[in-house]
């Protein structure tokens, strides 16, 4: 794993922390444990992140993190810090705030990814990280023709604003207060746009990945 150099010359260092503790409710069953291809949906995402340049790997769990833990292969566990947010039911907020809080002290930026984003490409991962390590922005965005994605990249000068944010809100909640410290990234990624919330946008991107063999 590489840490990226800004254009000051200094070098960046980018955790990932990957959100996978939500109880699924719109899908009625786990959706990180969803069959995708060889993988799970799950899996899926931690390979993509495990083959993208960052220098921490931080995983949240929270419901169904025990049948989570069994399913994942070790060889991914391993590699990742595993935090269990045992107050999930209150929101993606405090898995936010259990991500960051993770985080090794001399990480200098967190690159937020959904866990129910699949197809996200690593170069795409990339991309983000290295437009951070260009700019030093407090907030790295994917865009993909034109529309915003997924994930979010946070400098850590805006983890006390995502830490105090409270109830099932993301980290786009404080992008009010940054609109001229946004830097958004085109990417020839539709995967930045594609999560599963319910059991219509799997079956759509499970179809789309066996047709596509990707």
């Amino acid at each position: 794993m590489t840490s990226t150099l800004s254009q000051k010359g200094s070098i960046a260092r980018v955790s990932a922390v990957v959100l996978a503790a939500g109880a699924s409710a719109r899908m009625g069953r786990a959706k990180q444990l969803l069959p995708l291809g060889r993988n799970t949906v799950l899996a899926q995402t931690l390979e993509n992140v495990l083959a993208a340049r960052v220098d921490e790997m931080v995983l949240v769990l929270g419901a169904s993190a025990a049948a989570i833990r069994q399913q994942l292969p070790r060889s991914q566990l391993e590699r990742f810090k595993v935090v269990v947010n045992q107050d999930y039911e209150q929101g993606m907020a405090t898995s936010l705030r259990a991500g960051l809080s993770a985080l090794d002290p001399r990480s200098d930026a967190a690159l937020i990814v959904l866990g129910d984003q699949p197809f996200i490409r690593p170069q795409t991962l990339d991309q983000i990280v290295e437009g951070y390590g260009r700019s030093r922005a407090p907030i790295v965005i994917p865009s993909y023709q034109g529309n915003r994605g997924n994930p979010v990249l946070l400098d850590r000068s805006v983890f006390s604003e995502v830490m105090a944010l409270e109830g099932d809100i993301g980290c786009r909640a404080i992008f009010g207060s940054h609109l001229e410290d946004i830097l958004k990234v085109e990417v020839e990624d539709p995967g930045v746009l594609l999560d599963i919330d319910d059991q219509g946008d799997y079956d759509r991107l499970k179809q789309l990945h066996e047709r596509s063999g990707q």
